[in-house]
């Protein structure tokens, strides 16, 4: 099979995407399930709890799978490796945030409802806000924005 050197023309790359865009979308339904009619309490439950922790699930993976195909070719650097233990590292910290009564470690434990408070607002931010840096590091700057092809970098 003939596999393009490219990773953007790579069709595993449309996957990738494609399952991102999803990850995204189930995130956003566990957030907010009153945008297509669906919130059934005024407090955040369960199932939201669920869609949030396995949308940014799939989102995270997803990325890393998406920026690994623009390392084809070429060994990672030390930063990238960096980013992907940041994307892997803000996701247990999102959903360790986000699941933190369930769990036992929030204010309202079982079995009291789920309360989603700010403190967990918070640390689902803080989550997503290294998932964010871990991607930032995780894309090939020199290859694609400087227009090198180093084998060391």
């Amino acid at each position: 099979m003939d596999v393009p050197s490219d990773g953007f023309t790579d069709p595993r790359m449309s996957l990738s995407l494609l399952l991102a865009g999803g990850g995204v979308g189930a995130f956003a339904l566990g957030v907010h399930p009153e945008w297509l009619g669906l919130a059934t309490t005024p407090e955040v439950g369960f199932l939201q709890i669920v869609f949030m922790v396995t949308g940014m699930g799939v989102y995270t993976g997803a990325a890393i799978a998406a920026l690994r195909l623009l390392w084809r070719g070429r060994k990672w650097s030390l930063v990238a490796q960096i980013g992907a233990r940041l994307m892997a590292t803000g996701y247990v910290a999102f959903a360790v945030s986000v699941m933190a009564d369930i769990l036992g470690l929030g204010s309202q434990t079982w079995p009291q409802s789920a309360h989603f408070g700010a403190v967990q607002h918070d640390g689902m931010l803080v989550g997503e806000g290294v998932m964010a840096l871990g991607l930032l590091l995780m894309y090939p700057y020199r290859r694609y924005v400087k227009g090198e092809e180093n084998e060391t970098a």
